[in-house]
């Protein structure tokens, strides 16, 4: 069985699977660039989430063979991919330890911090996704979720306007964060 990767030229993808219960669980929100369904496409499987738009999007079909064949002769590239694939099994990684051992106060607050450049300084970002995507990513209610924002406000850590969040001081943030760990 020949399987082929998929390129997001734009638009925005969620990869989704579904629980025994029915429900749709988000296991990644892919933005323009993202390239997706390499590592399963290597190994003969079919792959094991569906993937939907979000949005209007662009999705490039690259069948295998010609994908090996590009990495073949472009070892730069086939450096770069294996990077990538690195970097998503160390944010696998951390993704189930966030699932299974924080908070819900420490994944939203430690999901915003992932968004933010380093350093102190203030912050301004756009959520790359609905807030009702970015809980379900998180393993989230949508209203665990808005909570959770109400109390970053109310903390004076974060102000919120639809889906721009500024982050007065990430360090606080990073601290409060830490602080929630034996409030599960």
């Amino acid at each position: 069985m020949v399987l082929d990767t998929y390129f997001l030229l734009d638009g925005q993808v969620k990869l989704v699977t579904s629980a025994a219960d029915g429900h749709e669980k988000i296991v990644d929100i892919l933005q323009g660039g993202d390239l997706f369904a390499e590592a399963v496409a290597f190994l003969g499987y079919r792959y094991p989430v569906q993937a939907i738009a979000a949005m209007p999007s662009r999705v490039l079909e690259i069948p295998l063979t010609i994908f090996l064949v590009t990495l073949q002769q472009h070892q730069e590239l086939m450096l770069q991919m294996l990077g990538r694939l690195s970097l998503r099994l160390r944010h696998l990684i951390m993704e189930l330890r966030h699932l299974t051992v924080e908070s819900a106060d420490q994944r939203v607050a430690g999901y915003l911090l992932e968004l933010c450049p380093s350093g102190n300084s203030p912050v301004s970002l756009l959520l790359p996704a609905k807030k009702a995507m970015i809980a379900a990513r998180l393993g989230l209610t949508p209203e665990t979720f808005s909570r959770v924002l109400k109390r970053l406000r109310e903390e004076h850590l974060i102000a919120v306007e639809k889906l721009k969040i500024y982050i007065h001081r990430p360090s606080e943030l990073r601290q409060w964060a830490n602080s929630k760990s034996s409030t599960r």
